[in-house]
């Protein structure tokens, strides 16, 4: 009977050998975060990222936006989005908590520690909105986007919806929902389904919040 430990000595034999004739994948890996670190990312701290066909947006945490295409990198920052000085336009904040694609009205929707942010996938157009436009809380957990292209927002405060004139607002005390305090957001369809801090996840059908779990 052969030892194990031959078999062992064998298989790692193999694996160095096929490092190093078919070295595609590992190398692949390697490039890509070696590329992003220093050719395209201007924050290594990803905190969001959405993919738009072939685009891939990515939030950081104090340098806004990149836009990665496969062939050129843009940054969208406060600095550079801004129509005017005396404009209140552009990307609200640098530090990006989420980032969701309507492609149904071909928009990109930025959550951030200062408010939620919007503009077209080319990167124009650029609109922003807090708490004196509506939002429950200028803190922006998550941001997700319906069928309907309604764009659904958590906060520490509750969760708002916007159908493209005006914001709606749900919490405990006058929707039904079970916390507040909002964690994360998914939209499947036409349905909403929000965590929160507390552990609770809440289900909205378009009429009414029940919570589906709850301690």
């Amino acid at each position: 009977m052969e030892s194990p430990s031959r078999w062992i000595l064998l298989l790692m034999i193999l694996s160095l050998i096929s490092l190093f004739f078919f070295p595609a994948t590992s190398y692949a890996d390697a490039c890509w975060m070696k590329y992003f670190r220093k050719d395209s990312l201007v924050n290594t701290y990803m905190r969001a990222y959405a993919v738009d066909g072939e685009n891939l947006w990515v939030g950081t945490n104090g340098d806004g936006v990149v836009v990665y295409s496969g062939k050129e990198t843009k940054n969208y920052s406060c600095k550079n989005t801004r129509s005017g000085s005396s404009v209140a336009d552009g990307l609200i904040s640098d530090n990006i908590t989420s980032i969701a694609i309507d492609s149904r009205n071909h928009r990109v929707w930025i959550g951030t520690n200062e408010g939620l942010s919007t503009c077209n996938l080319d990167g124009t157009d650029w609109k922003r909105f807090a708490a004196k436009d509506g939002l429950p809380n200028n803190v922006i957990r998550d941001v997700a986007v319906d069928d309907r292209g309604i764009v659904w927002v958590g906060t520490p405060s509750g969760v708002a919806s916007f159908n493209g004139e005006a914001w709606k607002v749900f919490t405990t005390s006058t929707s039904g929902l079970y916390a507040d305090s909002v964690h994360s957001i998914t939209v499947k369809g036409n349905t909403v389904w929000v965590a929160t801090v507390d552990g609770s996840v809440n289900r909205f059908d378009g009429e009414t919040w029940k919570a589906v779990i709850h301690h």
